[in-house]
């Protein structure tokens, strides 16, 4: 099968000291849910069975060191890749910032994102970001950096969070924010509504993630706001095992073609009524337009059975899986770097800043 699942996450909670306009999960210091630490033990020993990578996300996941540092421990016993999604909001006391990373580096923890773009500055100064960033490096936890900007953000806005982060960072990711989550209530101009965003496969539905309450989705972000019935939602570990739920939905043609050819090629498929020609922001938004809706995913199923297309979906996913590099020389990976930050300068980008968790299945 051309088509694995490249890491899982677990949103550990919504709760964030932050409220950021564009938060995909909508959280803030006044969002409820959290996991249970006996259930997301389970979850990791049951993700452990299909998957060699793990990340911890939220919400602010640091909000609940202890338990977290524990998680990551088991998690690294079991022999999985792990790391963390922080928006530092964590680290306002800065007494608590070396403590917290050498603790969570010597329990296993191999990466630690940090998020931080204009939409982090109304709720905590930069430097504190930048902070934390530094101690990673120092601790070996190789931090990256993921900022999302807006069309209208110039290249030197852009610059500058490069800058200063550039001494301690691994990699530095940046991409154009979405209409989805907190982010829908953006002006307008906030978006990137050209038809050259809609084209493109989809490099996130490889990334499931388990929220809080058991509820699995097959992305890391926009498929939290996908509706009941949706195939991006793929069961709930409360009611049965993840790894269950991931190999069922590891089979699915609709989730093969949306990762082989792109949300836009799949409204093609049906054309009439389909909204891949409408205006939108973003890929994402197209699936979630398409996903969200019973009626065009039932006809795209029936495309989808037709044998030429699971045939050319799958020689695509094969084709890709060959191509990927299994370890490329330190040079390379050093000029791939470097053009990524040329494109993330320009304002190019996956859409959720999945980058580093694929990044750690190479």
């Amino acid at each position: 099968m051309s088509f694995a699942w490249e890491a899982v996450g677990l949103m550990y909670t919504r709760t964030c000291p932050l409220a950021c306009g564009h938060c995909v999960t909508r959280s803030s210091p006044r969002a409820e849910g959290k996991m249970d630490p006996k259930d997301a033990a389970r979850y990791i020993g049951e993700a452990a069975r299909v998957n060699a990578s793990l990340c911890f996300t939220g919400g602010e996941p640091l909000l609940y060191a202890e338990e977290i540092l524990g998680l990551v421990r088991l998690a690294s016993d079991l022999g999985l890749r792990v790391s963390l999604v922080t928006g530092c909001g964590w680290a306002k006391e800065e007494a608590r910032i070396e403590p917290v990373l050498s603790a969570l580096a010597e329990a296993g923890l191999g990466h630690l994102a940090i998020s931080w773009d204009p939409f982090h500055e109304p709720f905590l100064r930069r430097e504190t970001a930048v902070r934390v960033a530094q101690v990673a490096a120092e601790q070996g936890l190789r931090p990256r950096i993921r900022s999302v900007f807006r069309p209208f953000d110039s290249l030197e806005t852009r610059a500058r969070y490069f800058s200063d982060f550039a001494p301690f960072s691994e990699l530095h990711e940046a991409s154009e924010v979405l209409p989805v989550g907190r982010a829908e209530n953006l002006p307008e101009e906030s978006f990137d509504w050209s038809e050259r965003a809609n084209g493109g496969f989809c490099p996130s539905v490889v990334l499931p993630v388990v929220r809080w309450d058991g509820t699995v989705y097959a992305c890391c972000g926009p498929s939290l706001d996908a509706k009941a019935g949706s195939p991006l939602i793929l069961g709930n570990a409360l009611e049965e095992p993840l790894d269950q739920i991931l190999e069922r939905g590891r089979l699915d043609p609709l989730l093969h073609a949306i990762h082989a050819i792109g949300p836009q090629a799949l409204g093609r498929l049906i054309a009439e009524g389909s909204p891949s020609s409408q205006p939108s922001a973003g890929i994402c938004q197209v699936c979630l337009t398409l996903t969200n809706d019973p009626s065009l995913v039932s006809r795209i199923r029936e495309r989808l059975a037709q044998p030429e297309l699971r045939l050319l979906v799958a020689a695509i996913l094969l084709g890709r899986r060959a191509k990927k590099p299994k370890g490329a020389p330190a040079e390379a990976r050093r000029k791939e770097r470097e053009r990524r930050k040329e494109a993330a300068l320009a304002g190019c980008g996956n859409g959720c800043g999945c980058e580093m968790e694929k990044e750690e299945t190479r």
